[in-house]
């Protein structure tokens, strides 16, 4: 809530106790106020008709001219509700906190609640991080007991293999081709099983066994490449020459090729194995339950931590949902998927009619998505769309064959947000120098922060009357959501509308 904080005072020459009144063009007395904003949040100050934007640890003066009646109004900029009232006096310097009746608490509870949210929010990312530490932990220990052993055992036999080959003289141009194939196909599996097994050693328990399995696979890899020397200096000395460029050339690029590969391997193993702890633990492909229960067919993904519970929830059965979440890094990450000749709408994948363009991200998930709603449709579920909080309602795209194109107008317009044009226009640069760096950076539930929601609505107001009002409209929903609420509508498949609200209490 927001505290607007009213001043009616008639001032009378001679009663300022304060400073010398300075003495206008017209006669009349005038002193200075200052008022100072000690609350933790952007205020906006009103004055007759002059309004003034204070940030946080940062004050503001007013000329008051002496013998008129004056009114000022105090607003949190984040939350207009929220507004108190006081009357203007011979007071040289105003405080947000105490100076305007009821404002000073409100906004100080407002400050709270927000800063209660970035501290949820922060415990709870810290969860999701040790859940997933916790879950590579454990994948780690179950490869290196598995997996660990196999490779060890395989480098371990084509070793043997190798170390046999170099034994054996050819007697003729066949055999020594045979045995070269051997040779190159021994290291080639060594190698692999190798590397595999040094992988697997780095995430070993305990430093002794971690060394012992990395340094052990390693030495096999160099008793491998010096079987293969010895192997292809008999073969020469037996009379056949090239085998030099029949082993000796495929073995030293192989070599070459597994030096590269190991210098890295660490990296390496740790992203081949968070991809596969991210398939499950954040991917989600939906949960749709028999029965006609309510279901969650679309949701605002800005709210990342409702959407942890959201999913928790289903995992552990107690959530219908049919939303669908691949990001990047999964399996089907960037996949397109062709649109079906019956739906007759353009475009060479989902992603035009969702998006107006094909993305990066692709639109596989959306293939999922659709199926999922087919199912909940025929169970007769109650289909649940969420709204952002206080925003029940809005953000809808006109039609499902409009949602690409007023898509790509949203992307054109926001794209004005890092252009030169509004990061030097006077509205950002007054407030750069007014101090809209003290404002937190910090996100809350909703992942902004009180200096992402003020470069927002400086931008808001930067645009032209048009744009401004389609980018007002277009709140309510996410980007992906706007087209999922405009495809239910498309096939009449009723749905309730919900606001988020509840699930971040």
């Amino acid at each position: 809530m927001v505290a607007t904080a009213v001043v009616r005072v008639l001032s009378l020459p001679g009663e300022c106790e304060g400073p010398e009144p300075a003495v206008s063009c017209s006669g009349h007395g005038s002193y200075g106020m200052v008022v100072e904003n000690n609350v933790g949040t952007a205020i906006e100050v009103e004055l007759d008709k002059e309004v003034k934007v204070l940030y946080p640890g940062k004050s503001c003066s007013f000329d008051i001219t002496r013998a008129s009646e004056k009114l000022m109004k105090v607003h949190c900029r984040d939350d207009p509700s929220i507004c108190g009232t006081r009357q203007v006096e011979d007071i040289s310097t105003l405080r947000a906190s105490e100076s305007f009746g009821s404002f000073g608490g409100e906004v100080a509870d407002f400050v709270q609640k927000e800063q209660q949210q970035v501290e949820r929010e922060k415990s709870l990312l810290q969860e999701r991080k040790d859940r997933m530490e916790a879950f590579l932990e454990k994948e780690r220990r179950k490869n290196a007991f598995c997996v660990l052993a196999g490779s060890l055992s395989c480098t371990a036999l084509f070793l043997g293999l190798l170390v046999l080959w170099s034994c054996l003289d050819p007697q003729d141009e066949v055999s020594a081709l045979l045995l070269s194939l051997g040779v190159v196909l021994s290291l080639a599996a060594l190698s692999w099983c190798s590397w595999l097994a040094q992988g697997f050693g780095l995430n070993y328990p305990g430093p002794r066994r971690k060394k012992l399995a990395y340094y052990g696979s390693f030495g096999c890899s160099v008793l491998g490449g010096l079987a293969v020397t010895i192997a292809i200096v008999r073969y020469v000395l037996a009379g056949f020459w090239w085998t030099v460029l029949a082993a000796g050339l495929p073995c030293c690029c192989l070599s070459i090729v597994m030096c590269m590969a190991n210098w890295d391997s660490s990296e390496i193993w740790e992203i081949i194995q968070k991809e596969s702890v991210s398939e499950r633990t954040i991917v989600f492909r939906g949960k749709v339950f028999p029965g006609t229960g309510k279901c969650v067919c679309s949701w605002p993904g800005k709210y990342e931590s409702a959407w942890d519970a959201l999913v928790t929830g289903s995992r552990r059965g107690n959530i219908s949902a049919a939303v669908v979440f691949l990001p990047e890094g999964s399996e089907h990450f960037g996949q397109h998927d062709p649109i079906p000749e019956n739906e007759k709408l353009p475009g060479s994948c989902w992603c035009v009619p969702l998006y107006g363009e094909p993305k990066p991200w692709g639109c596989h998930w959306w293939t999922k998505w659709i199926a999922n709603i087919e199912k909940a449709h025929e169970e007769g579920a109650e289909m649940e769309v969420y709204f952002f909080k206080g925003m029940k309602g809005r953000g809808k795209v006109r039609n499902f064959s409009t949602a690409g194109k007023e898509n790509l107008r949203r992307e054109a317009i926001q794209e004005k947000k890092q252009t030169q044009d509004f990061l030097q226009s006077q509205a950002f640069l007054e407030a750069c120098h007014q101090g809209i760096e003290c404002l937190s950076t910090e996100p809350r539930e909703d992942s902004s922060s009180q200096y992402s929601r003020e470069v927002q609505r400086l931008f808001l107001a930067w645009l032209p009357e048009e744009e401004r009002h389609f980018m007002e409209a277009s709140e309510g929903l996410g980007n992906s959501q706007k087209a999922e609420v405009a495809w239910l509508e498309r096939k009449g498949y009723a749905y309730t509308e919900v606001d988020i609200f509840q699930w971040l209490q």
